[in-house]
């Protein structure tokens, strides 16, 4: 804990100086605080940018979530995991690689690979973060998010086949305002945020934001109680800088970044299916499966998961009014990121059962757009444009599984591995809205793109000499007809020992017409596609305040190479671009005088050649990992959201959604190897009902605000694979912590946020107390198979704190 005291001590004593500053000014301010009447809020009063120009919420005819700064605030969104539970639709997965997972209407990848695109693109300010694991730390110092639901591949591109998530950072202001807050929190957590904005000389505006955190461990080993594990430490920051060069002339600049060397979490060990029934470790068998606890997991002895990541990123937007109605905007971005010492535990137990240590990767993106684009009072508006984007990744890992069953069989210990892919996206875009008359709007969008990757990829050993040793020995096995393979006619040419530094994997596949050699080597690879999204509408107002829309769009997901320990080239082999066919109708609707709005949609998604990991039979090891692709699934569902400000004082939202997914078409091998026919399932991380509700109320008592509020989400079961126990035949020594029908299963759960406070009537400082999960409900996020071994990894437990925010003008 003192390298983390160390490293982040000094920005959180700054955010305390700066809160305490702003807390004397505040102190002097509450005494003319202004006894004016709290206007109304609601969702008409929320400007997005869901259409490339700002629009009022109410006005866009698209399924869009927007959540404002001071509701995020108030819900204590700080992480991912917190925004999926104030999102309907929107769930977040915890990988073993602490690579984030976001599956939006049932629309999500499931691959830690840091080189796999997400199915929800992520946006700040409108310039991409393009991979999850650059989106860490984002939500600080907002003015809202963004949630756009559905296929948005004509105006964000490739890779927003579930939607799309915007996080718009709050704007430097034209007068001087500071501001933060301090909280501290269950497990000696610190958290800070502030920021100073205003101007700095004539015509150019600042801000700069900071937002930190450090925290002592939150797991403990349930079979060594004095390891500890799941230190918080990370700082994020943001410079914005505003120049107004002309009046036709705007520049706008955008510096963030982030550090984070907290502890990944250990998941809980729960289930026992071995491959190799007959050599599982004697100490597997026996040992006690982790306690129904949050904070119970286990990890190798003195040698817990750790990491240290990095981004940074620059954007420059310029905007020029060609005309009184016309703009050229260029958006363009590089961003980098770092992940080094990296240790993720695999299994969550003490054995080496397929942990990876000496993790490294690095990721470097650049993108350009430029668009040119009316005003938004024309009768047609428009908007058309151009992207680029360039994204290099590089990964290395080192695999440690001497101790699963596997290990005595194949005579290896463990390997390492190394990768590097290339992405290259081009586009192309134009939108389109026309207002037939002043109720009826139709409206049109296409881009087309293109994308190209290189990939390499090389498994070699980790320094004993048995990965090198037993390649070798299969490769020369092969070579001489010793391990007879079909349709392979034996050279009967030696194989030279591999070195440890030599790639090992073999080369089984029929690349560009040249046969497989069955040589051990380096794959080299390249994937080139290209497709053509779209989106056709009509939006019908009969009056003002309601709006009705249906929407028909097609997107499309970007294929991929797969990062993992490959035995042959079968494995590493890309999965080709997934599509959704998305047809959609909704509704907004004001009512009451603009104090509740209710909105409402339905959809039906055609889901072709869905990406997600799977298996591949090989000649010589018998079934592989690898990504493959589901020829046909459907996703059908509604939504319904009501929100607003029935009372004086009283803020409501309660959302609720039902989807039902289906695999129609897809058969490949279960977990124990039997080939199964998957059609029926539904797909894995999406919870058929989920209820999102919160309500915050606030009176005036003289020249203060007391308030009390609540959140609630629930969802119902979800798989966490394709067809959770089907297929499944248990061999001997299996065991399992669960029924075997919920051994794959995120069960259903609620979970109950409370908050209460007071703050000064002019808002000069807020102080609050609050507790997540108060009930201190167990769940899991997420099950996952560890060779041998099934895991979970469990939700947070009950955390409960206090916060003191100021800010003054």
């Amino acid at each position: 804990m003192q390298s983390f005291v160390n490293i982040y001590r000094p920005i959180l004593l700054g955010t305390a100086a700066i809160v305490g500053l702003a807390a004397s000014a505040a102190a002097a301010q509450t005494g003319a605080a202004s006894q004016e009447q709290e206007p109304s809020l609601d969702s008409a009063d929320i400007v997005v940018t869901a259409n490339k120009r700002e629009q009022s919420l109410n006005d866009v005819g698209l399924a869009v979530t927007a959540l404002s700064g001071e509701a995020l605030k108030n819900q204590q969104v700080t992480s991912l995991s917190d925004l999926s539970r104030a999102v309907p639709s929107l769930t977040f997965q915890p990988t073993q690689y602490s690579t984030p997972v976001y599956t939006l209407r049932g629309v999500g990848f499931y691959d830690s690979t840091l080189a796999s695109y997400p199915t929800v693109s992520v946006y700040l300010d409108e310039a991409p973060q393009p991979l999850p694991v650059m989106t860490s730390h984002t939500a600080f110092d907002l003015e809202r998010i963004e949630v756009l639901k559905g296929p948005q591949g004509t105006l964000f591109g490739n890779n927003s086949t579930g939607g799309a998530i915007n996080f718009i950072a709050a704007k430097p202001t034209d007068s001087f305002e500071a501001g933060g807050d301090l909280s501290y929190s269950r497990f000696s957590r610190v958290d800070g945020n502030a920021y100073i904005s205003g101007p700095l000389a004539e015509n150019l505006t600042g801000r700069i934001a900071i937002n930190g955190a450090m925290g002592d461990d939150w797991q403990y080993s349930y079979t060594r109680p004095h390891e500890r594990n799941g230190q918080v430490g990370y700082i994020a920051g943001r410079i914005l800088l505003d120049w107004d060069a002309t009046s036709s002339l705007r520049f706008r600049l955008n510096l963030n970044g982030w550090r984070d060397s907290s502890d990944p979490a250990a998941p809980q060990f729960v289930g026992l299916i071995p491959q190799f029934p007959a050599t599982v470790p004697g100490e597997l068998l026996t040992l006690p499966f982790a306690p129904h606890n949050a904070r119970a997991a286990d990890w190798e002895p003195y040698s817990k998961p750790n990491i240290l990541e990095k981004m940074g990123q620059a954007v420059l937007r310029g905007d020029l009014d060609l005309t009184d109605s016309i703009t050229l905007t260029s958006i363009t971005s590089y961003s980098a990121y770092s992940r080094d010492n990296g240790r993720f535990e695999f299994d969550g137990t003490a054995l080496a059962n397929g942990d990876y240590g000496e993790t490294f990767g690095r990721v470097d993106s650049f993108s350009q757009e430029l668009r040119i684009a009316n005003s938004g009072n024309q009768r047609v508006r428009w908007v058309v444009g151009a992207n680029y984007e360039r994204t290099n990744t590089r990964e290395r890992s080192t695999l440690n599984f001497s101790e699963i069953s596997a290990a005595p069989i194949f005579g290896f210990t463990g390997d390492r591995l190394r990768s590097q892919q290339n992405m290259r996206n081009y586009a192309g875009f134009a939108n389109v809205e026309f207002d037939v008359i002043d109720q009826i709007t139709l409206k049109g969008g296409i881009r087309y793109t293109q994308a190209d990757r290189s990939f390499s990829n090389c498994t070699y050993d980790r320094g004993d000499g048995t990965f090198a040793a037993t390649f070798t020995g299969i490769a020369n096995g092969i070579q001489f007809g010793a391990i007879p393979i079909p349709g392979f006619t034996p050279t009967f040419t030696p194989v030279a020992p591999l070195a440890n530094d030599q790639c090992a994997a073999l080369d089984n596949v029929t690349f560009d017409g040249t046969p497989a050699t069955y040589l051990p080597g380096e794959l080299r690879a390249k994937l080139n596609e290209d497709n053509v999204s779209w989106r056709v509408g009509v939006d019908f107002k009969p009056r003002k305040g309601l709006l009705f829309y249906g929407n028909v769009a097609r997107g499309y997901k970007a294929g991929s190479f797969p990062f993992l320990s490959g035995a042959s080239f079968e494995q590493s082999r890309a999965v080709t671009q997934e599509s959704i066919l998305s047809f959609e109708a909704g509704f907004k609707a004001e009512l009451f005088d603009r104090r509740i709005n209710l909105t409402g949609a339905g959809f039906y998604y055609k889901y072709s050649d869905k990406q997600l990991r799977g298996k591949v039979p090989d000649p010589v090891f018998g079934l592989l990992e690898a990504l493959v692709n589901v020829p046909r699934s459907e996703l059908k569902g509604v939504e319904l959201e009501v929100s607003g400000n029935p009372i004086r004082g009283l803020s409501i939202g309660v959302a609720g959604s039902y989807i039902d997914s289906k695999i129609l078409e897809f058969s490949n091998f279960s977990r124990t190897n039997s080939f199964t026919d998957f059609a029926g399932s539904p797909i894995p991380y999406t919870p058929k009902w989920q209820l999102n509700a919160s309500a915050d109320y606030k009176w005036q008592v003289g020249n203060v605000k007391p308030f009390v509020g609540a959140s609630y989400n629930w969802r119902s079961d979800q798989n966490a694979n394709i067809g959770g126990s089907r297929g499944i035949v248990l061999p001997a020594n299996s065991r399992n912590d669960y029924a075997f029908d919920d051994l794959f299963k995120i069960k259903s759960y609620g979970v109950l946020d409370l908050r209460a406070g007071v703050e000064a009537a002019d808002g000069a400082w807020k102080l609050s107390v609050w507790g997540k999960n108060v009930t201190n409900k167990y769940y899991s996020t997420n099950v996952q198979t560890a060779y041998d071994a099934i895991v979970r990894f469990a939700g947070m437990p009950v955390t409960y704190g206090v916060t003191l925010g100021v800010k003054f003008k």
